[in-house]
């Protein structure tokens, strides 16, 4: 299987797994983690794009999952580049750089909103480095899963 293609179904799979464990812990802690519906607040009150989006709506999810693709991509650039076959170790590093980029990047979209949603922070941003540890665990496995042209794990 070519490279593009396993990128996107790796990107898939690891976002459809870390939403499951952040619709999983709003459930538990009953607060709003839910990525897909978070992005889709953030565009509905958005005051410079005219555009209704519900909880439900396809924008929030086509975001989600195309910053997951765009997340494995950089893992596969990365991999050729510098880290070459990682075990576990270099794994676990690269899905800590990932949650710190998330987090970065969902504080600034937070503070950018005129009217960010509502929920805990710090419980937020807790749960989502987890869910970006199950995501770089997920996308990688699915990954080298796929076949081992262009491997990112040994």
């Amino acid at each position: 299987m070519k490279a593009p293609v396993k990128i996107i179904v790796a990107g898939i799979v690891g976002t459809s797994f870390m939403t499951l464990y952040s619709y999983y812990r709003a459930k538990k802690e009953k607060q709003q983690y839910r990525e897909p519906e978070l992005l889709n607040k953030l565009i509905d009150r958005n005051k410079t794009i005219d555009v209704d989006v519900s909880k439900k709506h396809a924008a929030g999810w086509v975001a989600h999952y195309g910053v997951g693709v765009l997340f494995v991509l950089s893992y596969w650039v990365l991999y050729r580049k510098a880290l070459h076959s990682p075990g576990a170790v270099k794994v676990l590093v690269v899905g800590s750089g990932s949650a710190i980029v998330a987090v970065a990047a969902w504080k600034v979209m937070f503070s950018a909103s005129p009217n960010p949603p509502d929920n805990n922070r710090f419980g937020y941003y807790r749960q989502l480095a987890i869910a970006h540890l199950i995501f770089t665990l997920f996308a990688l496995a699915t990954y080298k899963a796929l076949g081992q042209s262009n491997k990112l794990l040994p």
